[in-house]
């Protein structure tokens, strides 16, 4: 085959795991984390935007049906794709972390039972449980966990002012006690009297539902991802949602039999923790994603090795290859350059890749690496077909699609990031443009036309969002643009003047 027709039939995947579902399983990185979570060690997974939590969570939705057959059931939280469950809240949001506290515990109970009901578990204590909820008016006309998460928060409302019980159930006008004939749930605990007529507390829902997993010797597994696009249009409403989120964890974290796993970004947790977080320290089943080189390396060759026609063409051998980082090294200096800018004193292909793709916390992540690799492919399938052949021996990218490939992560990683997450910054970093990546303070506050001071601010919080890399001291800071910002903001190495 032509490099052409290699190319045009070999693939890098795609660098957003929600756009890959059917792929991942048959090339998805089986990591130390991944393993983690899928043997139930780990709850909580935090990583850096990129980092790979979505491909671990989609990993779990593709094998709900596996995990049902190792006596997991799986309930999902969120949608996998498409709008977010919680989209409708941001209107009419709960006014405490009280609420939504209770509207997690809720909403939780009833995504349960409909995977019960779904999954034909029908004891007498799933059987209670769903008599409950239809009860509380908590079975909506539509499966769709925006119309669960509706009902809940319509009848979460009626505890609202303090109320321990919804206004909504039943007295007897002249005792006081209460006098329904259905079901109706409490987030108090009610008098014996009361329970025994049907006012049921949340707890014993829960005491409920672990009762009947233990009965047919399966666990639950409640998980959620996508919490940094479910609650974007207000910081507040998101600080009160995930610490609310992490509060009922920890309450639930009391039946065995229920483990709910949360999948979320570093940068969001260390903003909702950062005005004080008492319970963060009881959270100790959790896990930072972090890349090395080498596991890197081994993600983009799995990807690689999944291609059908490059492996029969160059006749690779997975299992060998797969085996030992030194062949999986090999293939890579194999099928691109060794060198992208060419000198003694220059860097290898894979260092300069991971040294144009970092942040300015030193942070590698699959997702900008799979968009360097597959711009390149895009790149170089454009020379080819204009006649422009730059590949040496078996190579299938040149080091020119590779540098000019840059310019398309810059520009990604620019607007569908930095600016489409902060934009509140965008103005002082487009004041930065066609100038030098160092800069001080005072060449800060020169450029943005504010105090030593305020450009300090400034600075920190750009810090903060992986934009700057902090050098020099804490007396005398100095800020650094990384690589991967510069193409797009025209950025030349060098210390910026006053």
């Amino acid at each position: 085959m032509t490099k052409k027709e290699i190319l045009e039939n070999t693939s890098f995947g795609e660098s957003i795991a929600e756009q890959e579902a059917d792929k991942l399983k048959d090339y998805f990185f089986q990591t130390d984390f991944w393993r983690s979570v899928r043997s139930g060690k780990n709850d909580i997974v935090y990583g850096a935007k990129g980092a790979g939590k979505s491909a671990i969570y989609m990993s779990l939705v593709n094998d709900i049906d596996s995990l049902f057959d190792e006596s997991i059931l799986v309930s999902l939280a969120e949608n996998p794709q498409g709008n977010t469950a919680f989209s409708n809240l941001t209107n009419d949001p709960p006014t405490s972390e009280t609420e939504f506290i209770r509207l997690w515990k809720l909403y939780f109970l009833v995504i349960t039972s409909r995977v019960l009901e779904e999954y034909e578990i029908k004891d007498k204590s799933a059987s209670k449980i769903r008599q409950i909820l239809t009860d509380c008016n908590l079975v909506p006309a539509q499966n769709k966990l925006a119309s669960f998460l509706k009902v809940c928060y319509d009848f979460m409302k009626s505890f609202r002012n303090g109320k321990e019980v919804s206004t909504t159930a039943e007295f007897d006008s002249m005792t006081g006690m209460y006098s329904g004939q259905k079901f109706s749930l409490s987030f108090g605990e009610p008098s014996k009297s009361d329970f025994d007529k049907g006012l049921i507390p949340i707890e014993h829902a829960f005491d409920l539902l672990e009762k009947s997993l233990a009965e047919n010797k399966i666990d639950l597994w409640i998980i959620i991802d996508r919490l940094d696009v479910a609650f974007l249009e207000s910081e507040e409403l998101e600080a009160n949602a995930l610490r609310a989120l992490f509060k009922a964890y920890l309450d639930l974290a009391q039946y065995k039999s229920i483990k709910i796993k949360i999948f979320l970004r570093d940068d969001i947790w260390q903003k909702i923790t950062s005005e004080g977080f008492r319970e963060a320290s009881h959270i100790t089943k959790y896990q930072n994603l972090s890349w090395s080189k080498d596991t890197l390396l081994n993600l983009l060759i799995r990807r690689l090795l999944d291609n059908e026609v490059l492996t029969n063409e160059y006749n690779l051998d997975k299992k060998k290859i797969l085996g030992s980082i030194e062949e999986q090294e090999a293939l890579f200096y194999l099928l691109f350059p060794g060198q992208v800018d060419l000198g003694a004193k220059k860097p290898t292909t894979l260092d300069w890749a991971l040294s144009r793709t970092k942040d300015g916390k030193g942070i590698n992540t699959p997702r900008e690496l799979i968009q360097l690799f597959t711009h390149a492919r895009t790149r170089e399938l454009k020379k080819l077909e204009t006649g422009i052949n730059n590949l040496e021996n078996d190579q299938i990218i040149s080091r020119q699609s590779l540098k000019e490939a840059i310019e398309d992560v810059s520009k990604q990683r620019m607007e569908q990031t930095i600016y489409a997450e902060f934009p509140q910054f965008k103005d002082y970093i487009e004041k930065l443009r066609d100038d030098k990546a160092d800069h001080i303070l005072e060449t800060l506050s020169k450029k943005w036309a504010i105090t030593i001071l305020e450009a300090e601010q400034i600075a920190k919080e750009l810090e903060k969002i992986g934009f700057f890399e902090q050098k020099g001291t804490i007396s005398s800071p100095k800020y650094r643009i990384p690589f991967m910002y510069r193409p797009y903001l025209d950025i030349l190495q060098g210390s910026a003047t006053i």
